[in-house]
């Protein structure tokens, strides 16, 4: 015996499939909208923020780019973007290794005990790292915020490389080492051109998690500026058509790193 479905159960599930859709249409635009809307008026002619949007043009990132302001910011948020991917890619990595050595028990705990900081509030670490800091007779500056920038992105990196070396075929290192390879030529050789995707993808996470830091940087970089910063110091003033170009520069910044970081680290040598 077939059992048919009635037009009335079938009209149901396409209702329910339709009302699914539109859900996820709603939350996709909640999202990303707003972020749509900053691209869409950092190219607006008209300095009013809102529609009708008068004509097209660059030259609120002409007015950006002569801006002095925005050139220190820029170059600070690039020195902190490196020397955060340089430092905490190389503590990363090395932690990754050093706990491949210990047994599945202890890896656990010292995985743990790696990812307090990105569990943590960032409020609270920004205003441990600003007490301690001023505890010790520190001054803050550029110097300090990097401290932060290097302890929120320590953990992304030690999970890309932990997760790379889950897959990682040891195999290889014992045979280059039965071939006579010395412990520093086998991993220059064979591990680091294994490892090497995920490590560069782990230091351009490291990159766009420095270019939008701002509560961290806030609380630690005292009279120096990021460009996430100065788009706070422009909004408190007022809503300045500049502070659009200065978010999509970030924004562009931000996603590029991500966007390449993701195709690295699907690359398996």
């Amino acid at each position: 015996m077939t059992l048919r479905i009635g037009p009335a159960p079938r009209a149901r599930r396409r209702f329910r499939r339709w009302l699914a859709a539109a859900f996820v249409v709603l939350v996709l635009l909640f999202l990303f909208l707003p972020i749509v809307l900053i691209v869409l008026f950092s190219f607006n002619s008209s300095p009013t923020l809102s529609f009708p949007i008068s004509g097209l043009t660059l030259g609120w990132y002409r007015e950006v780019f002569n801006d002095p302001l925005f050139v220190t910011a820029f170059e600070n948020s690039l020195e902190l973007a490196a020397v955060t991917a340089v430092v905490a890619g190389l503590l990363g990595t090395t932690a990754a290794f050093a706990v491949g050595r210990f047994g599945r028990r202890f890896q656990g705990g010292i995985t743990y005990a790696v990812l307090v900081p990105s569990i943590l509030p960032v409020l609270v670490i920004a205003i441990s790292l600003a007490v301690f800091l001023s505890a010790i007779g520190i001054s803050l500056s550029l110097k300090t915020a990097a401290i932060g920038h290097v302890l929120i992105a320590f953990p992304f990196v030690f999970l890309i490389l932990r997760a790379r070396l889950e897959s990682f075929d040891y195999t290889v290192l014992e045979a280059a080492r039965d071939s006579g390879a010395s412990p520093f030529r086998a991993f220059r050789d064979v591990t680091l051109p294994l490892v090497r995707p995920s490590i560069i993808g782990a230091a351009l996470i490291s990159i766009s998690l420095s270019l939008d830091e701002f509560v961290i940087t806030s609380f630690t970089i005292g009279p120096d500026q990021t460009l996430p910063v100065l788009i706070w110091a422009k909004l408190r003033v007022g809503l300045d058509p500049g502070v659009n170009a200065l978010a999509t520069l970030v924004l562009t910044g931000t996603l590029a790193a991500g966007m390449i970081s993701y195709r690295l680290s699907r690359i398996r040598l």
